[in-house]
């Protein structure tokens, strides 16, 4: 979109998906934000329409984040930033890289286990969840299982529910299988470059978004960052859970609408 001679320029609504998802989990977006900016949902590296992430090729969020730092470009334009889970991780490290031209941030379940497990005060029950995947076998170290059917199955049930790869329509599988190697590189990024300190989130306004019913993780990395970043404002929404952006977005639309008014006014 182009702004008209002499207007003030729009900011610029940036918004970053997670790991096998596509910009189409950012479809729909109601009025009370598409006109608030200009809306920029570039696809992460690897994913459509972009092309393919060869297997071996070694990948991790700074490599996402310098992408969509290209997408966004230098015009100097104010930048808000909307990002889930994985995109929450790339949208940090974008903060990072823009500094002050970054405006605002919504975060949904930005995962950071790899900082998570660096953590003393754990409950039982979350330390047994993020260590149950640090200490498995295979699935963040085998690279000739990584995005396979069976390391997308153990994926997909965790952040949906047990028999949830099995319950997907072959169509739906078939379509995630070819960018399955790049997500099995951005799971080992939230591992291994997923960091809790660091940021800059008392920088400028910030919403961290949380479902009730989401993983133990997810829950316990907001409320560390909250911890952290006590100006942060935190949504947890009684009836959502990790990928409630897909089964009942308007339940995020509302909170990402709240958001937008207390950082434009």
């Amino acid at each position: 979109m182009s702004n008209s001679p002499g207007a003030a320029a729009k900011p610029l609504l940036v918004f970053i998906h997670s790991t096998g998802t596509t910009p189409s989990l950012w479809a729909g977006l109601p009025e009370e934000i598409t006109r608030r900016g200009d809306i920029l949902a570039p696809a992460n590296l690897g994913y459509p329409p972009g092309p393919e992430v060869l297997r071996g090729t070694k990948l991790t969020m700074r490599d996402d984040a310098a992408h969509v730092l290209e997408a966004i470009g230098d015009d100097g334009r104010d930048v808000h930033i909307f990002a889930h889970s994985y995109g929450g991780l790339v949208g940090l490290e974008v903060q990072r890289r823009l500094g002050a031209r970054v405006r605002s941030m919504f975060l949904y379940e930005p995962v950071l286990p790899g900082g998570l497990a660096k953590e003393t005060d754990l409950d039982e029950p979350t330390a047994l969840e993020v260590h149950g995947f640090l200490n498995h076998p295979w699935f963040l170290s085998d690279e000739a299982r990584g995005g396979t059917d069976p390391w997308l199955e153990h994926f997909i049930d965790f952040w949906n529910k047990p028999g949830s790869w099995s319950r997907m329509p072959e169509a739906a599988k078939a379509a995630m299988r070819p960018f399955g190697w790049k997500m099995f590189q951005e799971v080992r990024s939230v591992f291994f470059d997923g960091e809790l300190d660091g940021h800059a989130l008392d920088a400028v306004p910030t919403t961290l978004f949380v479902g009730a019913r989401s993983p133990l993780t997810s829950r316990a990395i907001v409320r560390a960052l909250a911890k952290r970043h006590p100006s942060a404002r935190v949504v947890e929404e009684e009836r959502a859970s990790h990928m409630t952006l897909l089964t009942n977005p308007a339940l995020v639309h509302s909170a990402m609408v709240v958001h937008l008014e207390r950082a434009l006014g």
